[in-house]
């Protein structure tokens, strides 16, 4: 659209604009893009440029953006409707109009844009809220829940606050208000939106509902207080949990054969063993009683392994220095770790023969990560 000069656009908003308004269209340094674009709205969305609390920059940048048809007319007046008391996003704006020539969709970044005015994060934090699924940008200003989230969280006793239109907001204290809420359209508020976030990763997960059941019987009467760091450490406690669980089933089921066998030998073979059966019975004792600290990577050693029980016992073994109860999770470290080395060497192994014939053998040598001191 072609744009006015200085002179028509002034002239055309002195008819919409206040004696106030229009002094500060003049004075300001409002480009003649600005001025031209804003004397087409309607005069009480022309008057919301020059109540703004933006600087003329800001508005002109926003203008110019929508003479390039990066915003719509729906997109600059949400971008504006409420800083006329406010104007605390202001310093995002480069990053809102950059998100929207990168991969943003105009009306979300409008909306996300828009939010920054009064939530507690930029725009790049309150755009990865709204790209975790957990958040959406509203209308007025803000960034609601999702309604999935909303309600794992009323379950699961987190406090919750209601917003319908701008203004007309209450805590939500029941779960037949938070579905009324949600009927009429209100956003919904949590005091720390990375739980919501945390809670919209792990409700994905197949064992959400256990889950969720453990972090109620953790948290008990304090879990109003829960945060995403709080739920995050708790899933970890509760991922480790399991997989002690999961390690000691397969010991003692290792243990339950290797005694049923035991009992079909002769005596003397019994007597002879009686090392090995102690030896056995206080590994499959200490991963059902113990808290088995390994990494993740090493459980996972030492559940692919045939006869995890066998393969412990022969390092307890190998290891002179072993007497005590307490250095079998020493042994059970030190077989992780070797599982871990058998395992690599076996990958390490294979990728030759995937390697094309074309490339030189120069080209095949793995050089170290990193120097040697």
């Amino acid at each position: 659209m072609e744009i006015k000069t200085r002179d028509e656009s002034i002239a055309n908003l002195s008819e919409k604009l206040s004696k106030e308004q229009l002094h500060k269209a003049v004075t300001q340094g409002y480009s003649d893009v600005s001025l031209s674009e804003i004397s087409r709205f309607k005069g009480e969305y022309a008057a919301m440029f020059f109540d703004s609390k933006y600087s003329a920059n800001t508005v002109n940048k926003l203008l110019d953006a929508y003479n390039k048809n990066l915003l719509t007319p729906n997109d600059l007046i949400q971008t504006i409707k409420y800083t006329e008391h406010n104007n605390k996003n202001e310093p995002y704006v480069d990053d809102f109009l950059g998100s929207i020539e990168n991969d943003i969709f105009h009306k979300t970044a409008a909306g996300i844009f828009s939010a920054t005015l009064y939530e507690h994060c930029s725009y790049k934090e309150a755009v990865e809220y709204v790209k975790s699924g957990a958040f959406y940008p509203t209308e007025y200003a803000s960034l609601s829940v999702t309604k999935e989230v909303a309600e794992q969280l009323d379950k699961m006793g987190i406090p919750l606050r209601a917003c319908e239109g701008f203004n007309n907001c209450y805590d939500i204290d029941i779960s037949d208000r938070l579905e009324g809420a949600l009927e009429r359209g209100a956003a919904i508020f949590v005091r720390d939106k990375n739980l919501a976030v945390k809670v919209c990763e792990y409700m994905k997960l197949p064992d959400w509902s256990n889950f969720r059941s453990q972090v109620e019987l953790a948290m008990g009467t304090e879990i109003a207080c829960l945060s995403g760091d709080m739920l995050s450490g708790l899933r970890d406690k509760y991922l480790h949990e399991n997989r002690c669980i999961a390690l000691s089933q397969k010991v003692n089921d290792e243990y339950g054969k290797f005694i049923a066998d035991m009992k079909k030998e002769p005596a003397d073979v019994i007597i002879e063993s009686a090392y090995e059966i102690v030896s056995k019975d206080n590994i499959a004792t200490y991963c059902q009683e113990c808290n088995v600290e390994l990494s993740e990577k090493q459980f996972a050693a030492l559940m692919t392994s045939k006869n995890t029980l066998d393969e412990v016992y022969r390092e307890w073994c190998d290891n002179g220095e072993w007497h005590g109860i307490d250095d079998i999770g020493l042994a059970l470290e030190e077989t992780a770790d070797r599982i871990q080395i058998s395992i690599d060497r076996k990958i390490a192994e294979k990728k030759p023969a995937e390697i094309p014939e074309n490339i030189s053998a120069e080209k095949q040598v793995v050089k170290p990560k990193n120097k040697s001191r």
